[in-house]
């Protein structure tokens, strides 16, 4: 069980109503790394405390106020025995500013280093939906990997994505969330969309259904913001960019409902998603019916036999299954 870090400096700062203090402290008493955790955030918080009221100390009024407090006779004396021991406060304050840097370093330090990623990934034939910390919702596709981490330190949400994932980002205009994949990124604040950055296939593509995304990459330094229904699709090799407004963008996510729906796609492309969705190996025997262009929307619910044979009708291939290899060849004309 893990406990959120805002809940934690809620309870800490004691603005945390009763029940859920109770479930803090439930959660304390699960294990000693609880405990820790508690501990070294409360550290974390005493720091910053100690370096906001350092800072509103007003040094050199404090110090005018107090020499005009004396008599002139006594200015130039007073004034000699202020300075040395100005200079001895300036020199402890010094070491005590450097030691208490460093120790919030050490501390931020160990809490990156600490702070344990979420990981979800799904095998061949499995699809999975997982709600992160920050209340954002996640479907995972088959075959597909995520990794969440999010500190208190950081000021960003940043998921690492290989596979595909449709996205419904909790709304925070503080804390962007960033879907990363190699040199490409997607940045939002709060929205609705589908990621598709499969490792076998060359291209990165974005779906947007609500809201606004930037698509940024390293190496073409250029920046792209999605309005709604509209996708954009990189090209890993070439770095090409393609930008289009969807009549029906909702299709692209009918995965997240069960249903495959295939627009004008290659009979290699159906291929590749029949492989992750239904855990089988396709090969073609020739280069040919990889081209077959289809127009088809199945429910994920039928079988890979259903589906072949419904495709077959179109008379453009033949099929022979073997166990979980599928071999696909050109009819005879």
């Amino acid at each position: 069980m893990r406990m959120g870090e805002f809940i934690l400096i809620k309870y800490l700062k004691g603005t945390l109503d009763q029940e859920s203090s109770r479930k803090v402290e439930e959660w304390i008493l699960l294990s000693e790394e609880n405990r820790k955790v508690l501990e070294n955030l409360y550290v974390v918080l005493f720091i910053n405390d100690r370096i906001a009221a350092k800072n509103e100390i007003d040094v050199n009024r404090t110090f005018n106020n107090f020499l005009k407090q004396k008599t002139q006779s006594t200015f130039l004396l007073k004034k000699r025995r202020v300075m040395q021991l100005w200079k001895r406060a300036a020199v402890v304050a010094a070491i005590s500013i450097v030691v208490l840097l460093s120790g919030a370093l050490t501390m931020a330090a160990l809490l990156e280093k600490n702070s344990q990623s979420l990981i979800v990934s799904t095998k061949l034939g499995e699809r999975a939906q997982v709600r992160l910390p920050d209340g954002s919702d996640v479907w995972l596709n088959a075959y597909s990997r995520l990794e969440y981490k999010k500190t208190l330190l950081s000021r960003e949400r940043k998921i690492k994505l290989s596979g595909e994932a449709y996205f419904e980002v909790a709304h925070n205009k503080h804390y962007p969330f960033i879907v990363s994949n190699e040199e490409s990124e997607i940045e939002v604040l709060g929205t609705k969309f589908n990621v598709r950055c499969n490792d076998d296939e060359h291209f990165i593509s974005t779906t947007l259904m609500e809201g606004s995304v930037l698509f940024s990459n390293k190496n073409t330094k250029i920046g792209i913001t999605l309005k709604p229904g509209e996708e954009l699709l990189f090209d890993k090799n070439t770095n090409e960019i393609k930008h289009k407004k969807l009549t029906r963008p909702e299709e692209v996510s009918s995965w997240v409902h069960g249903k495959l729906f295939f627009d004008n796609a290659s009979l290699e492309e159906i291929a590749r998603s029949l492989e992750k969705h239904y855990n089988v190996h396709i090969l073609f025997n020739d280069e040919e019916v990889k081209q077959e262009r289809f127009n088809a929307e199945f429910e994920m619910a039928d079988n890979i036999y259903q589906i072949l044979s419904i495709l077959e009708l179109t008379n453009k291939f033949t099929y022979k299954i073997n166990k979980r290899n599928v071999i696909i060849s050109s009819r005879e004309k």
